[in-house]
């Protein structure tokens, strides 16, 4: 294999954990088998990356949705979205970015619907997105070590 199916990976890498952040409910842990191609930890650091790019367009993306007039209707005249993020927002002032820190350090966990609420109700893109990378680099770093200690033998 070349140099030029190293970046490929690592494109892809990158891709895949802006994905997961965005729209894919799947584990960003599947982003290691680009570790077959590149070196594990630049894959970690491309996903790391990729997922800080991919929670700041959550963010934005939750901001906006929020204010849309369907979505402030239904806040106002349905049960369920009053309880829903009455729930997330005081989940958010109790606890802040290092709960969702925390929470998505859980590995296998798909997190896109826990970040876009998280994301309606927050306030601070920068704190969210640290936390959401910082999360992801920690969850792949041990999911990693523990695919070496598995094959070492």
């Amino acid at each position: 294999m070349g140099p030029e199916d190293v970046v490929l990976a690592l494109f892809l890498a990158f891709l895949y954990a802006v994905g997961t952040a965005v729209v894919l409910p799947s584990p960003t842990e599947a982003v290691l088998a680009a570790a077959k191609v590149a070196p594990p930890w630049a894959v970690i650091a491309v996903a790391t990356l990729g997922r800080m790019a991919g929670s700041y367009l959550v963010f934005f993306l939750g901001d906006r949705v929020k204010r849309l007039p369907r979505v402030e209707v239904w806040r106002r005249e349905t049960r369920w979205g009053q309880w829903w993020l009455a729930i997330g927002e005081r989940w958010v002032n109790r606890f802040g970015v290092p709960a969702l820190f925390l929470l998505l350090l859980i590995p296998g966990f798909p997190d896109t619907v826990a970040m876009y609420l998280l994301a309606a109700v927050g306030r601070r893109p920068l704190a969210f997105a640290l936390a959401a990378s910082g999360a992801s680099a920690v969850r792949l770093a041990f999911v990693q070590a523990g695919i070496w200690l598995a094959t070492r033998g």
